[in-house]
């Protein structure tokens, strides 16, 4: 028998240690992929299909958020969508990548000339945020995700603006060259909004990364982006989005997390690249609702290797040889893929055997899992490609720890991960420091140009992609520690009821196992987003503000003023995994 978050929370329950909760599959059975539906028969939309808006000059551009139909498979019947319009390209989906260039400001206005949402009948009108005209003009507000803004031009959840309505983000780009990315954020709609196709790369460049190849990094038309999302379709094309199945919880469209059936990378579904014998710069983007990627390249049934120079928030001080790649919601890899040694006529599938939910979904299907083994396709050509050896470092100022026996941090916060059951263990929602967004006095408050740690407490059964907005901070170490015992110390026997409990909650100190473990070479970069393991404490290094703690950071600016931390499982945060904090 399968075992469900309902037969151990009652399992949990009678030894009381409720923590022990398996994940439950949130989705309805899915409908089966529509007939024809072949993988690798389409071609991956690259840059030039995609669009590009030139801003390394500065300036300004407006891009316009409209209703389209998109075709992701030439066997499938076109589907309603959203996308982000500008530029020389008219997109059916996601939108134009922005190429900026650090120091170099630029202005990008979005006008918002959306109609009929294509997922309405998934919008759950008991979220904080969501309004009945979301149905037929919803609130956007944009995001850019990794980007070292102002307040005012974060993207913040509540600074929407509605159909007919339009809003200019300033942009000062005063940070690294890094691959960021631009996306929905309206609160109580984001899973919704980017599902239906809003969201695109916000590409940065700088000397140690220009983009032309005189590093030795592969230039155009070596380098694309690969936004990669899991979908579901109904029969006649359009969006298949399962409503809410879990025990006691009929009426309640949310669902826990969304998982499709089908892999799109830049919109089109399990798509082939022809590529030339050399190397090839692909800026990877989890780009899905709730799936975690373990990314591999297999190549006549053998296993790969491939290198990641950078990570989120820019170049890694050398490139990272790597056989499997995880990547969370919201996270990015910058990674370099050698076809050289490959003959004409070969084959490379990128696959993936992540479970969902991540960690421990079940793997097989006839046990509720729900892989999606397969993601695109590479075909080697005859065609001469990129063979300049990769540099042995990537960047003129390597990258140092933040917090040193000379820098100590100012603080370190305790931040809890909870998630809210019913009386039969199914999810009602899932939150930080177990305070709803709303709740009031759940604010943190720190100082500017101050460098803190964070200690991720992750008390839930599922791995959650933690996103910072404003900064790039670090991965310090993991620890395990035993979450069933600091649940029952800070907030009582199970079922967990929400804004219970102390806050700010208390150390974990005394419930500590084993030693920390170091972040893999490929995380100890600038990161905004970092995978909290489910029965760990992961430790981060946050600098709020440019100057902080007298380290050299990711970025140039600091700014004061609310923004916000959340899981970026876009159904985690819709429902309530998101909080307030405010540099000061």
């Amino acid at each position: 028998m399968e075992i469900t978050r309902r037969t151990l929370f009652e399992a949990g329950a009678a030894a009381g240690a409720g923590l022990l909760l398996a994940p439950v599959i949130t989705s309805a059975a899915s409908a089966a992929v529509p007939p024809g539906v072949t993988p690798f028969t389409e071609q991956l939309p690259t840059l030039a299909n995609l669009g590009v808006i030139d801003a390394t000059g500065g300036g300004s551009a407006t891009i316009e958020m409209v209703n389209a139909t998109h075709q992701f498979h030439s066997a499938m019947a076109a589907t309603p969508t959203f996308a982000y319009r500008g530029g020389t390209v008219s997109q059916t989906y996601l939108g134009p990548v922005i190429v900026a260039k650090q120091g170099v400001p630029f202005d990008l206005t979005v006008v918002n000339s959306l109609g009929a949402h294509p997922l309405a009948s998934a919008i759950d009108y008991d979220l904080a945020g969501v309004v009945v005209a979301d149905a037929t003009g919803p609130r956007a507000s944009v995001h850019l995700h990794g980007g070292n803004t102002s307040p005012g031009n974060d993207g913040d959840p509540t600074d929407t603006f509605a159909t007919g309505a339009s809003k200019t983000y300033h942009y000062g780009n005063t940070q690294e060259a890094a691959g960021l990315w631009y996306h929905d954020h309206a609160l109580g709609i984001t899973r919704l909004n980017v599902f239906a196709g809003l969201a695109s790369g916000y590409l940065v460049r700088n000397g140690d990364d220009p983009g032309d190849g005189t590093t030795g990094l592969p230039p155009a038309p070596f380098e694309e982006p690969l936004v990669i999302q899991d979908r579901m379709f109904n029969a006649d094309g359009t969006f298949l989005y399962p409503p809410n199945v879990n025990p006691g919880t009929a009426g309640r469209p949310w669902a826990p997390e969304f998982f499709g059936d089908v892999a799109t990378v830049n919109g089109k579904a399990w798509p082939n690249l022809n590529v030339a014998r050399g190397k090839y710069r692909f800026r990877v983007y989890n780009g899905s609702n709730a799936r975690f990627y373990n990314l591999n390249l297999k190549s006549a049934g053998r296993a790969n290797t491939f290198v990641q120079i950078g990570s989120d928030g820019g170049l890694l001080n050398a490139p990272v040889t790597l056989k499997t790649l995880l990547l969370g919601p919201g996270e990015r890899a910058d990674i370099v893929i050698d076809f050289a040694g490959l003959k004409p006529g070969a084959t490379v599938v990128l696959t993936n055997d992540a479970r969902a939910p991540f960690p421990g979904g079940p793997r097989a299907p006839k046990r509720g899992g729900l892989p999606l083994s397969q993601i695109m396709q590479f075909s080697v050509t005859n065609a001469p490609g990129w063979t300049a050896p990769l540099p042995p470092t990537l960047r003129a100022v390597p990258i140092a720890p933040l917090a040193t026996a000379a820098r100590p941090v100012a603080a370190i916060r305790t931040m809890t991960l909870v998630e809210n059951l019913n009386s039969l263990g199914s999810p009602l929602s899932v939150v930080l420091n177990n305070r709803t967004f709303e709740a009031p006095g759940a604010t943190t408050t720190v100082g500017t140009n101050t460098l803190e740690q964070w200690d991720l407490v992750n008390t839930t059964v599922d791995a959650h992609p933690i996103h910072l907005h404003f900064t790039q901070f670090q991965v310090l170490n993991r620890q395990k520690f035993d979450s069933a015992g600091y649940l029952a110390a800070n907030y009582g026997p199970q079922p967990v009821a929400a804004n219970s409990g102390s806050f700010p909650p208390p150390p974990v100190a005394a419930f500590l196992r084993g030693g920390p473990t170091a972040p893999p070479a490929n995380e100890r970069g600038w990161k905004d987003t970092v995978i909290a393991m489910p029965g760990e404490v992961t430790r981060i290094v946050v600098p709020f503000g440019a100057n902080a703690g007298g380290s050299v950071t990711a970025f140039q600016t600091s700014f004061t003023g609310p923004y916000v931390w959340h899981c970026h499982i876009l159904e985690h945060e819709d429902n309530d995994m998101m909080q307030r904090y405010v540099i000061a």
